[in-house]
Parts: structure tokens; sequence; C-alpha cells
């Protein structure tokens, strides 16, 4: 087996609203998002305080073809299935802050060429 002592093993996968159960999707579609990627994965664990580490050869077994990453990821004893959701929502907020910071940027370019 993959995974370290105390390390749980995470695919971009189990958070893909497009996916269904059987697929591998794990989180519920209301909590779920589209094309989660594994850097977006590792950037929300950081934030969220675990130590987090990529694996970017590995494959989700259930769908090979789909790009390569892991996420081994230490959960500080809590559920795996928390952690997840937790994830899921933090990488809503760093989409949203990139949106809006891009959204500034645009306004600021269109100010100057005024």
């Amino acid at each position: 087996m993959r995974r370290k002592t105390g390390r749980r093993i995470i695919f971009p996968a189990y958070f893909d609203v497009h996916r269904s159960v059987r697929m591998g999707r794990r989180l519920s579609k209301a909590k779920a998002i589209p094309l989660p990627s594994i850097e977006e994965l590792a950037e929300a664990a950081t934030k969220l305080k675990y130590t987090a580490e990529i694996d970017p050869s590995a494959k989700y077994p259930r769908s090979w073809s789909d790009p390569a990453g892991m996420l081994l990821i230490d959960t500080l004893g809590q559920q795996k299935i928390k952690v997840m959701e937790k994830l899921a929502s933090e990488i809503i907020d760093i989409r949203l802050h990139k949106k809006e910071a891009a959204e500034s940027s645009k306004k600021k370019k269109k100010k100057k060429k005024i």
C-alpha cells in the first residue's frame, strides 16, 4: 500500500462534481467542485495547516486516463471525509479570491487606458 503511516490518500477525482459516485466522487454534489487540480488541493491543505505531499506520478485507479496526481495528507486524526469537505470549501474560497483579483486587475488596466 502506498499510504505512509498516519497519512491519507486523496485524489482530485473525489471532489469532481462532474463524476458520479460510481466513478469516484466522494462528496455530495452540493459540496463537490468542478475540475479540481492537485495543485489546488495542495494549496488548500497548506492553508488549512495540514502536512501534505504531492505524488505527481500516481494515477487514480478507476480512471487511469485522467491527469496524474495524488495528495498524501496528514489528517491529524480527523475523519477523511471531514478533511475533504474542508478542502473543498477552501478550494472554493481560493478560486473566489483569484477571480476577484483578476477582475480588480482588469479594472485597473481599464482605468489606465482611459
